[in-house]
């Protein structure tokens, strides 16, 4: 049968647009398109897909990147009042005592007594790397590695997956320290103005029970700092001496009355407590 060359053209173009639109429809039926960013692009990869394929959240290393470049820029979440930048990349439990330790510092200092990213005092980072993380569960660490003034160095970050999200729940360095360990040996929970403080056989120092309620006390220079869980701020007591009852440190209060210690133990384990309105509260160590 005779065809002209205008037939032929279009009976071919006919066909490659079937072919193609076979082709597609196939594609985006059974195949996943890996949009991940490439190796050595300076993007931080997709978390690895689960199940059966969806990508869920931001990978852990992502969080940890981002925590040193805010910090670097001077925005981070360290060293101040804003709670919201802390919770941006820290647990609850942690970002309370991050957020403690810039509101109300221990001794007016603070217990980070250096760069928490970078544990040291003074920096000059080279070689710095953010490590892929490792997920297990719920759970992930990411190693950070540098050098610093020449000494590697290796931070490592773990992580609590919350509510779908990356946070925070520790920093660990090589000597052994941990963020998290110091910041509760010098604020408890947190939540308390008395935070644990270790008892010292044979001195007036440590954690006490005063009737139902509980207070620190810490030597400083030629008096003792008591801080009581109940309050804030600190009260400063001295020793008065030693007299039939046993040994006194006394505090005057705004009343102009008295607050005393007395110990006729002398380890300092038991004694009482007399409050300024003249009530007996007795006084024993705690465990």
């Amino acid at each position: 049968m005779y065809c002209n060359m205008r037939t032929i053209k279009a009976f071919a173009l006919l066909c490659f647009v079937a072919f193609a639109s076979f082709s597609c429809s196939t594609l985006s039926s059974n195949t996943t398109v890996n949009t991940a960013a490439p190796s050595g692009s300076g993007q931080v990869d997709a978390k690895p897909a689960v199940g059966g394929g969806e990508v869920i959240g931001d990978p852990p290393e992502k969080l940890v990147a981002e925590l040193y470049k805010a910090h670097d820029a001077q925005k981070g979440p360290f060293f101040q009042k804003d709670r919201a930048r802390i919770d941006k990349y820290f647990t609850k439990q942690l970002g309370d005592l991050v957020y403690r330790d810039a509101t109300a510092p221990e001794d007016g200092i603070g217990a980070i007594g250096s760069d928490p990213l970078y544990d040291a005092q003074d920096v000059e980072i080279k070689n710095f790397a953010v490590g892929n993380g490792v997920v297990d569960g719920a759970k992930a660490t990411v190693n950070v590695t540098f050098s610093n003034f020449g000494e590697k160095k290796t931070v490592v970050f773990s992580l609590v997956d919350t509510a779908g999200a990356w946070r925070i729940s520790d920093i660990k360095y090589l000597h052994g320290g941990a963020l998290l360990a110091m910041l509760r040996d010098a604020y408890g929970d947190g939540k308390t103005n008395a935070p644990p403080v270790k008892n010292v056989a044979g001195e007036f120092e440590g954690t006490y029970k005063v009737g139902e309620t509980t207070c620190t006390v810490k030597p400083a220079k030629m008096s003792f700092e008591v801080r009581w869980a109940k309050g804030s701020g600190v009260e400063t007591f001295v020793f008065e001496g030693r007299d039939a009852k046993g040994h006194n440190f006394v505090s005057e209060p705004e009343t102009g009355k008295f607050n005393v210690f007395t110990f006729a133990d002398e380890n300092y384990n038991s004694g009482t407590f007399t409050r300024a309105d003249g009530k007996v509260f007795q006084v024993r160590r705690a465990n």
